[in-house]
């Protein structure tokens, strides 16, 4: 194990270093894969690298799936700003120890219809058109001992806007480790690496003319790097990790979390979570240096079934930064998730 834990810090020592040398602010390719979507982790202010052991695993983490027991089916839905709505299905297939666990998710991010608006007609032509993304995935993970497990993600993603359309390929690699230090878990992913992806065909570029015809040129789409974020975490046992005395029928978890995108800033975020006889839980965090999501709450209610079947419902509120005191249409902060353990 001593060797396992070396090859973990070093990990997470050496793989920030080629990121925080990528400067390049609002250049990547299907911004929508960034988003969060395991509601619980939401309300723990998404720090939440450590923490996801079932089925939201394939969002935050693949090597949690390796910490999953029960088969599990998992709905979220996503409120956004601009009626954007964001739907997810996940499962998790936990086999046999030598196996391990595959998982399986669908995100479809819609926006709704658009007017065609030309420079000859800015009001609109009357045409609408359709925009939205698609992601498909399969993730894989394997405890390779009761402490250390590994976990793999390849997805498909779609963008559609109009007549055009782009694709690409995505790849999330992570590792999870259940450290003897008062029972903290440390968690490692890099996400959305790939090749570059764009738009495939042309387009008039309008600021431009040749010539005297006054005629705009015919461009390509130009291809853009994949979203590439870097993740670290901690999760904790309240109980043990600050030597409190909580009760049999209260527990809870303090998370932590590191985070370098490939176009933005460093972030840091934290939550926590307080569960009552593993029925009602309470969560809070917050998370430095973002302009929305600042600060989250959230609820979740377990409702226990014949056998080691559970319902699980969660919800989140994520604050909106300036977009809160604007109208319900960009004021969005609602977050929900549905998921049956079976």
């Amino acid at each position: 194990m001593k060797r396992v834990s070396t090859l973990f810090v070093l990990a997470v020592l050496m793989a920030p270093v080629g990121l925080f040398a990528i400067e390049r602010v609002g250049t990547t390719a299907f911004q929508f894969l960034k988003l969060p979507v395991g509601v619980r982790g939401i309300g723990m202010g998404g720090a939440f690298v450590a923490g996801a052991a079932d089925a939201s695993a394939v969002y935050w983490n693949p090597a949690g799936l390796g910490w999953a027991r029960n088969k599990e089916v998992l709905f979220a839905h996503i409120n956004l700003p601009a009626d954007i709505r964001y739907d997810n299905v996940a499962l998790a297939l936990p086999f046999s120890a030598a196996i391990g666990t595959f998982g399986l998710n669908v995100g479809v991010l819609s926006m709704g219809d658009f007017a065609v608006r030309t420079a000859e007609n800015p009001e609109g032509t009357g045409e609408l058109v359709t925009a939205y993304d698609l992601m498909l995935g399969l993730s894989y993970s394997r405890q390779i001992s009761d402490r250390f497990s590994f976990g793999l993600s390849a997805r498909y993603v779609r963008e559609d806007l109009a007549d055009f359309v782009a694709n690409g390929v995505t790849f999330d690699a992570g590792l999870l480790y259940q450290t003897d230090f008062r029972s903290m878990r440390l968690g490692m992913v890099i996400q959305n690496f790939g090749p570059d992806a764009g738009f495939g065909g042309s387009f008039l570029d309008l600021r431009t003319s040749t010539g005297t015809t006054g005629q705009p040129i015919e461009r390509e789409f130009e291809s853009a790097p994949m979203p590439i974020t870097f993740k670290a975490g901690v999760m904790a046992d309240l109980e043990s990790f600050l030597g409190l005395q909580m009760g049999e029928n209260l527990q809870g978890n303090i998370v932590g979390q590191f985070e370098h995108p490939a176009d933005n800033k460093e972030r840091v975020n934290g939550g926590l979570e307080l569960v009552m006889s593993q029925k009602l839980a309470l969560r809070g965090g917050y998370n430095f240096s973002h302009d929305t999501d600042t600060f989250t709450l959230g609820v979740g209610f377990q409702v226990p079934m014949s056998g080691n079947k559970n319902l699980k419902i969660d919800y989140a509120y994520a604050d909106q930064g300036d977009l809160t005191d604007t109208s319900t249409f960009m004021n969005q902060p609602h977050r929900f998730s549905l998921s049956f353990q079976f």
